[in-house]
């Protein structure tokens, strides 16, 4: 498995930058965040249903020993433009 584009690797690419992830509360998305959390970066968890991104962000925590000022949850609706515009603001 690759890990890294050109001569930069995937933590060198990711550190300190902020990851905003849609669908995060399960699945792919969720398996999406703890990788890039593990890489040093700052996520947004962000799914329809809070609740599933929540439970995201407290098993990072968790499991990624993550300070809980490099995470967040949001609850976000991609279908309304508004609503994702509040949501960037937010971070």
């Amino acid at each position: 498995m690759a890990t890294s584009i050109g001569n930069e690797s995937w933590s060198q690419i990711l550190l300190d930058k902020v990851v905003f992830i849609t669908g995060a509360g399960g699945g792919i998305g969720s398996a999406i965040s703890h990788t890039c959390a593990l890489q040093g970066a700052k996520v947004v968890v962000s799914d329809v249903n809070k609740t599933a991104a929540d439970k995201v962000v407290a098993d990072i925590i968790a499991t990624r020993n993550q300070e809980s000022d490099r995470i967040m949850s949001i609850e976000l609706d991609t279908v309304e433009e508004q609503a994702i515009e509040q949501a960037v603001a937010k971070v």
